[in-house]
């Protein structure tokens, strides 16, 4: 027996500003793209990893008893069980390993033989720190499909023909679950912020198993594919575009993409493949600060590519932005929310998603040579939302965690302004919803 545990996704406290800051940012997101999108999907917080579920699906198909286990059944689980697994495998991001570890020390505490190990996006980028902190894992597992799983149960296993997701391996109904789902792993691209272009390549199922889910889900189902930039490549889009296309689904897409890459051919594909949304990363409007993070786009160029998706399609633009890169200073971050209001009041964006910069550990990295001084080495308020961990030369936690906020305030601000209202009490209540996938981090039922 198998268990797989997915802790890749988590609840939390957050500070109670940040919270009515982000419930508010909800509140105007579902009026505009209920004005623009339409939706009608309910809201879902219930999600898994895809990856993990790939594995598992591979165990089972080699004849492996698997179960497929969310984080928060795993303690009444264990105290229930008659008879442990012999191994549990753990997938996890930096914030959860911590966790993780707790539970891995529980379930030694309860069944000593059971091999526990640990797996994720992680591991692939800090090994050597994760065995010296955290002993109590057997083994650090890597790798993609067929690879992951041998190293899950130390065997090679047989690979499978056709990549393949079992969703009948989770633990609810498949359309209880927000959708993720991914055509290639890795990042083409090398921004010193993000660790994906640290991790390996992988090329999966061009569609997304879309043709699989569209006999689970309803229509109109959301499902967003979580690549770093969709299909990796130019040609990797034609691919994924034609084989999204021809499963003639009726699903509400979005994906995440380079403004580098795109033409107005692939405009075109994106979105006649059934794509609604497109998300793109600006960061900053500060191109000495973008260089300095290996962000290889200038700002002109972006905006020059927002106006050619804008001229060519109907998609919605969200653009993704980080607070306290290395090299930030509070007037360089108030020039950027100029350029926020800008990009909102004018229409060139629909929505921009704000994240706070978290210094992640990777082996071999020293952050002091990017004038980066980490000062709290507890991964679990690694998350994005939880006070800064770190300081710079430029700016103390304090005053990090002061402009974050006012990043969070100004966006609302612009944004109701360029749906023509002054307050959120001022938007028109409606019955449509919408959840994303990390909604569950931000705000606790």
């Amino acid at each position: 027996m198998v268990w797989l545990v997915d802790y890749t996704h988590y609840t939390k406290d957050i500070d109670p500003e940040l919270a009515r800051l982000r419930s508010e940012y909800f509140e105007i997101k579902t009026y505009k793209r209920a004005m623009i999108i339409g939706e009608t999907a309910p809201v879902k917080t219930r999600v898994f990893s895809t990856g993990l579920l790939r594995i598992a699906t591979i165990l089972a198909r080699n004849d492996i008893d698997v179960k497929y286990i969310h984080y928060y059944m795993l303690e009444d689980l264990l105290d229930s069980t008659e008879e442990y697994p012999e191994i549990v495998a753990f997938s996890a991001v930096c914030p959860t390993v911590p966790h993780c570890a707790r539970m891995a020390e529980l379930i030694k505490a309860k069944s000593p033989k059971t091999k526990v190990k640990l797996g994720g996006s992680h591991v692939n980028v800090c090994t050597e720190e994760t065995l010296r902190r955290y002993p109590v894992f057997d083994e650090l597992t890597k790798g993609y499909e067929c690879e992951g799983a041998s190293k899950v149960v130390g065997r090679k296993l047989n690979g499978v023909s056709e990549i393949y997701v079992d969703y009948s391996l989770l633990p609810y109904p498949i359309t209880e679950y927000a959708i993720n789902t991914f055509s290639s792993m890795g990042c083409p691209f090398a921004c010193s912020y993000c660790v994906d272009g640290l991790a390996p390549h992988f090329v999966a199922q061009p569609d997304g198993n879309l043709g699989v889910l569209k006999e689970l889900l309803p229509r109109r189902n959301l499902v967003h594919f979580f690549d770093s930039v969709l299909g990796f490549s130019a040609d990797g889009i034609r691919r994924v575009t034609e084989a999204v296309k021809r499963t003639e689904h009726d699903f509400i897409l979005s994906c995440d993409m380079r403004a580098d890459l795109l033409t107005p051919e692939l405009v075109h594909l994106i979105e006649g493949a059934g794509f609604r949304e497109i998300r793109m990363g600006i960061e900053s409007s500060d191109d000495e600060l973008l260089s300095m993070n290996k962000r290889t786009l200038s700002v002109k160029r972006f905006e020059e590519q927002v106006k050619m998706v804008r001229a060519n399609s109907n998609l919605y633009i969200t653009l993704y932005s980080i607070t306290g890169l290395p090299g930030t200073t509070r007037e360089s971050q108030m020039r950027t929310l100029e350029y926020f209001d800008y990009l909102l009041m004018d229409k060139l964006a629909d929505e921009i998603k704000n994240a706070l910069y978290v210094p992640y550990p990777i082996d071999g990295l020293d952050y002091l040579k990017r004038g980066v001084y980490v000062t709290n080495d507890d991964w679990a308020c690694y998350d994005r939302q939880s006070y800064p961990v770190f300081h710079t030369d430029l700016m103390s936690e304090a005053e990090i965690w002061s402009v974050y906020l006012d990043t969070a305030r100004s966006i609302n601000n612009s944004w109701l302004r360029s749906c023509g209202f002054d307050t959120p009490r001022d938007i028109p209540k409606t019955d449509i919803q919408y959840a994303e996938y990390i909604q569950a981090n931000y705000l606790r039922k």
